[in-house]
């Protein structure tokens, strides 16, 4: 049992409803904002795949 992680200690937060409504709303958005830009990123390298491959005639 030694091993084992320690236990984070849960505090008491001064925010207001409000205030932890609104982190959590600009929290989503920046999750998306994130989902988005590794979605596209992953597009990219795939399109550049495709050329590449095309170019290289080993996919068609």
């Amino acid at each position: 049992m030694a091993d084992r992680m320690p236990r984070t200690e849960l505090v008491a937060t001064n925010w207001t409803a409000a205030e932890r409504a609104e982190f959590i709303r600009r929290r989503r958005g920046r999750n998306f904002l994130l989902l988005a830009a590794l979605g596209g990123f992953c597009l990219v390298i795939y399109a550049v795949a495709l050329v590449k491959l095309h170019e290289y005639g080993t996919m068609w």
